[in-house]
């Protein structure tokens, strides 16, 4: 690895988590967490899973997506159905309203975005991060 390598890395580390902190203070109306809004989003992204799966894909404990998972349940925005295979397991899958309440969260967000980046970025700016945009999907994509 190159000290260039390396310093771009930190860089952009740097730069994504203060990026994803300024999308996260867009949830001030939400009701929910950002661990119940990824919980969500991974249901909606992937449709029916174990809780087991969602624990996981979110690398916390069983019990700690049990909490989350009742509490989105309580809400109304996850149903919990025995599995078709496994009468034992619950497979969890998102509501309408878990629907509804995480396409809203994530309209907010995005308008957040459109009107910082519309106030920063010239049409060539904009060019250009769409250009990067498959590079940084790429690496969000790896798993090495």
């Amino acid at each position: 690895m190159s000290t260039n390598t390396y310093e771009v890395a930190a860089s952009l580390r740097s730069t994504v988590t203060r990026l994803i902190r300024q999308l996260r203070k867009q949830n001030i109306l939400s009701d929910f967490s950002n661990a119940e809004l990824l919980t969500m989003g991974l249901l909606d992204q992937h449709g029916k899973l174990l809780p087991s799966e969602l624990a996981e894909m979110e690398r916390i404990s069983a019990q700690a997506i049990s909490q989350i998972v009742n509490r989105l349940a309580e809400a109304g925005c996850v149903d919990r159905v025995p599995d078709e295979t496994d009468r034992r397991k619950l497979v969890i899958s998102l509501t309408e309203k878990g629907t509804q309440h995480l396409y809203e969260t994530r309209r907010i967000k995005e308008e957040w975005l459109v009107k910082a980046m519309d106030h920063l970025f010239s049409a060539e700016e904009l060019v250009l991060i769409e250009a990067f945009l498959p590079l940084l999907q790429r690496l969000a994509e790896y798993n090495g």
